[in-house]
């Protein structure tokens, strides 16, 4: 018995029943998570704003949990309530791993010291089987991902300092996606990543 083939027009297909998109689909909806949203710039994939002179001027903390606050059309929804709290946790987790080292994490508001907010607003599974296939995992058919919200915002005034949104599907070109959720978290390992990395640049390191 002959093996079988995916021909370029069946992954074609396969993409097209399944659903699925070959990269990142662009800022996902508007949840009303974040305390503003009016100055939010594009940025590649993501809308993001941040001033970066009165970001330099924080050091201290405040890391919230990370909350849920799924937009209208999230495929998340369908998720077990187990596995979204495991992912805002594994999310929260990667932000306090993030600034563990080089700034300081308290729980009290107080001069000089700024809150994290963040909330996952959606988060689509990986599909292994196809992610396997050299042919399919070419064209991102089953790889999963995460979109969520974020801001930074003084402790006591309230006033933002940076926000985002942005949606990411995993890598191509990587090891991840061989497990239903693996995508969605190295997606998180990033996110965290480039927390620090915007943070480090305003203070100028």
């Amino acid at each position: 018995m002959r093996g079988f083939r995916f021909t370029p027009i069946l992954v074609a297909l396969v993409g097209t029943f399944l659903g699925m998109g070959a990269g990142c689909s662009g800022p996902p909806a508007r949840t009303g998570f974040l305390s503003d949203y009016a100055r939010l710039q594009p940025d590649g994939s993501a809308l993001r704003y941040v001033d970066k002179a009165k970001l330099a001027t924080y050091r201290t903390f405040i890391i919230e949990p990370v909350t849920v606050h799924f937009h209208d059309k999230a495929k998340g929804k369908d998720a077990d309530p187990d596995t979204i709290r495991r992912l805002a946790d594994y999310l929260g987790d990667a932000i306090t791993t993030s600034l563990s080292t080089g700034y300081r994490i308290v729980s009290k508001p107080g001069p000089g010291v700024a809150r994290v907010r963040v909330a996952i607003t959606d988060i689509r599974h990986d599909t292994p089987a196809l992610n396997v296939l050299p042919q399919t995992r070419m064209m991102g058919l089953g790889l999963g991902g995460a979109s969520m919200e974020g801001e930074i915002l003084d402790s006591r005034s309230g006033q933002q300092l940076g926000a985002v949104i942005q949606t990411q599907t995993g890598e191509r070109f990587s090891l991840q996606g061989y497990t239903k959720w693996s995508s969605a978290e190295a997606v998180m390992d990033k996110w965290a990543d480039q927390f620090r990395q915007r943070l480090d640049e305003a203070h100028g390191r």
